[in-house]
């Protein structure tokens, strides 16, 4: 006997291996019977899985073999023989690798809950990861709904690839998540149509973003993808705006340097930031902007540091006001201006509620 991919058992017993085993936890053929009769709901033969388990190991492309050499004769039937598969070192990933990669897939909101556990299910097979924990986590993650993502992503692609323009429907989501198809006057949330320029997509904060520019400005935008309930190349005059001729647009810019300067994704120019902070909090602009900023001492004062680097304006707003303690931001004035804003709106805010 041979195995073929129209075997079901022996399919089913590759599956097994895969899902269950490695080379510090190989499966005697009772284990193996074990799954079979839990998954298929039957008792299989034991001498027929060992004959299957036969024909598997002697087919390399299943990447089957017996643990414990010594123990490998000629009886097919002697239950005391461990099996494993070494898939997950042939295909070059490790078990941690597998934890990363499912992680950085069940805590990226923007995908729907249903697509992240067939997802899930299907890289399951590159390790012995917990499959159980990785279950667990999904359902205690919240995750958008619009299943139409992909497409939408499909889409951008192909205009990007054959220059051409977009026209496309952005939404929003009520309170339930749900991604609206028609405006919504009780909700406030209107559907806006316009016309893009795609030039690139980045990641940020589990969102897909597409940069683009909006045909009415002159300026490069961001607009996240999830919230795109369509998105449909023009065919007729379509051809894409020429990205050097946009006003915010730094020479040979690329999509993921305007994420380094975009830190939250906020509306607002990319200026030169400078703020004062405690030298053992340094961490703090590393974490958010990375590693491009000029850090100098500050006279008079040996544990602070001046330190120069490029942002949104926003986004360094942001970031001086929640870090508050260990940062002062010291120019540009508008920058300074808004934090002091913030801060007195928040004063009133807060300073009239009773205690």
């Amino acid at each position: 006997m041979s195995y073929t991919k129209t075997d079901m058992l022996s399919h089913k017993i590759i599956e097994i291996l895969k899902e269950h085993s490695d080379e510090k936890h190989p499966l005697t053929q009772q284990q193996i019977c074990g799954y079979l009769e839990e998954k298929l709901g039957i008792k299989p033969n034991r001498k027929t899985v060992a004959q299957h388990l036969k024909s598997i190991i002697g087919d390399e492309s299943c990447n089957v073999f017996i643990a414990d050499k010594d123990n490998d004769d000629d009886d097919d039937d002697k239950s005391d023989k461990k099996y494993i598969t070494d898939i997950y070192y042939a295909s070059d990933i490790t078990a941690e690798e597998y934890e990363f990669l499912a992680d950085s897939i069940i805590y990226s909101p923007m995908l729907p809950a249903d697509y992240v556990r067939d997802l899930i299910k299907k890289i399951n097979i590159l390790s012995t990861g917990n499959t159980k924990s990785k279950e667990a986590n999904l359902r205690e993650t919240f995750h958008y709904g619009n299943k139409s993502i992909f497409l939408v992503i499909e889409n951008i692609k192909e205009a990007m690839n054959t220059n051409r323009k977009l026209d496309v429907t952005i939404s929003d989501y009520d309170k339930n998540g749900k991604l609206l198809t028609k405006s919504d006057p009780q909700s406030g949330i209107k559907l806006q149509r316009v016309m893009l320029s795609p030039y690139g997509i980045v990641m940020a904060d589990g969102f897909y973003y597409l940069l683009a520019s909006d045909v009415r400005y002159d300026d490069l935008r961001h607009f996240r993808i999830d919230k795109i309930l369509k998105a449909s190349i023009c065919e007729e005059d379509g051809s894409m705006r020429d990205v050097k001729t946009l006003s915010n647009v730094p020479r040979d810019l690329k999509p993921v340097q305007y994420k380094n300067l975009n830190r939250y994704m906020l509306d607002g120019t990319v200026e030169r930031i400078h703020i004062n902070i405690k030298k053992k909090d340094i961490s703090l602009v590393l974490d958010t902007f990375g590693n491009e900023f000029t850090c100098n001492k500050v006279i008079g004062n040996d544990d602070i540091y001046d330190v120069t680097f490029r942002a949104n304006i926003q986004t360094a707003v942001r970031w001086a006001i929640a870090n508050r303690k260990a940062v002062k931001l010291t120019s540009p004035k508008k920058a300074v201006d808004i934090v002091k804003e913030e801060i007195s709106a928040l004063s009133e805010m807060y300073g009239n509620q009773e205690r």
